[in-house]
């Protein structure tokens, strides 16, 4: 992905992982990860 240098746009550079950013599915993914990190957080108050 990094490689690209910003020359593909999010549909190839996610294609080789079998990632598609227009499923709902990918964003539940990445939001369930985020909202456990910030759960870790909120327990170290």
């Amino acid at each position: 992905m990094l490689r690209a240098g910003g020359t593909k746009g999010h549909k190839e550079l996610l294609a080789p992982f079998g990632l598609d950013a227009t499923d709902p599915k990918f964003w539940g993914r990445g939001l369930s990860v985020i909202s456990k990190f910030v759960d870790e957080l909120e327990q170290m108050k």
